[in-house]
């Protein structure tokens, strides 16, 4: 008899210890594996959108006096957090972003904000380089300990130079009449950096032109992400196959910050005309995603891809609308929404949305903090 009970003490102890891992393990899967299709965003107070129109910086809310201010990407350095985005002067009106946008960088403790500008990294006129003219849609990661940072810029040098090498200024009324050969000129660039601050070191050439096979105009709007040593782009040009210009969303790797991309032939969606994409890669869920503006529709669209080169929307669909409720209760719907860009925690769990948004000649950048239900 006390030989069965001897027997069953570590048949018992067995079993404790089976349960428990098993508790342990349902525990940990309930962490990591948070839905996407719960996904909310904190709301905003009415004297956020106050602020906004008087153009007062504070939490969830980046302007600035005398300037049209579009697209954030922010990074985790060191502690802080650091915001990159377009500014342009709004004596040239908003469609100065073309030819008139300087990057610039702010910094703040928390990743709301409020943000306090700090320095010009990349300004609109330069002396030298393909990207003469026109600094705009950052795109920010770290890598390797470094800030890569892509951004879009005009390829005219050889529209601006005088028979002896001299770099012309040209006028606002060639930038007017001429808007279509400077849209077709954007390419994506590429400056990196040691520190936050900067300085910040351009490339000699674009990391991505239109290679005319897979798409053709321009190359534009990249989205980048690091993982498992591959550098994932996602960048916005025209479709090949169509005459007219079809905004279509295609997908490049490299194993370098630096390119060269190698891009696949197939759009990430081709039903409607999408850009500005955000993407990362989640480790928890094992699986890339994406959110994009779509044109003409009151929607940003959710995608997810498992390898980062196949995708299709989400079960979610639409990852918000471009509209704001307040705690109050009302509906702030600006004039345009655009230029997500998702902020993720060190696995790759979305913790903060910001956009760019544009309401009676006010632009800004706005900041909703993520919440899974």
């Amino acid at each position: 008899m006390k030989i069965n009970n001897l027997l069953c003490i570590p048949i018992v102890l067995f079993c404790f210890w089976s349960c428990n891992q098993k508790t342990n393990s349902t525990a940990k899967s309930v962490v990591k594996n948070y839905n996407y299709s719960t996904l909310s965003f904190d709301k905003l107070a009415q004297s956020n959108v106050d602020n906004f129109f008087m153009q007062n910086v504070d939490s969830n809310i980046l302007v600035q006096d005398d300037y049209f201010v579009w697209g954030n990407s922010v990074v985790e350095f060191d502690g802080k957090f650091h915001a990159y985005y377009s500014r342009w002067k709004a004596k040239d009106k908003f469609k100065g972003w073309l030819t008139e946008c300087e990057i610039v960088h702010a910094v703040s403790n928390s990743s709301e904000g409020p943000f306090k500008f700090q320095n010009i990294v990349l300004e609109s006129d330069k002396t030298r380089g393909w990207d003469i003219n026109n600094s705009h849609n950052p795109y920010a990661i770290v890598s390797d300990g470094k800030i890569n940072l892509y951004y879009i810029s005009n390829d005219i040098k050889e529209q601006i130079t005088a028979d002896n090498g001299a770099i012309l200024s040209p006028s606002s009324k060639w930038f007017d009449d001429n808007r279509k050969l400077i849209r077709n000129s954007q390419r994506i660039g590429v400056a990196t950096a040691n520190h936050p601050n900067g300085p910040f070191t351009r490339q000699e050439k674009p990391v991505v032109i239109p290679d005319n096979i897979n798409f053709k105009n321009i190359a534009v709007n990249p989205s980048i992400v690091y993982n498992n040593g591959i550098y994932t782009m996602i960048m916005k040009s025209d479709d090949i196959s169509k005459k007219e210009w079809f905004r279509i969303q295609l997908v490049g790797t490299s194993k370098s910050p630096t390119g060269p991309f190698t891009f696949t032939p197939k759009p990430v969606y081709d039903k409607a005309q999408t850009e500005d994409a955000c993407v990362w890669y989640d480790q928890n869920i094992k699986s890339y995603f994406m959110v994009c503006h779509v044109l003409g529709e009151n929607e940003l669209a959710l995608f997810y891809s498992a390898n980062g080169t196949d995708w299709q929307p989400h079960e979610r669909s639409i990852f918000m609308k471009k509209e704001f409720t307040l705690k109050d209760g009302t509906v702030w719907t600006p004039e345009r929404v655009e230029r997500p860009f998702v902020l993720t925690d060190k696995t790759g769990k979305p913790t903060m949305l910001y956009v760019a948004v544009l309401d009676k000649n006010i632009s800004g950048n706005i900041a909703l903090p993520i919440q899974f239900n």
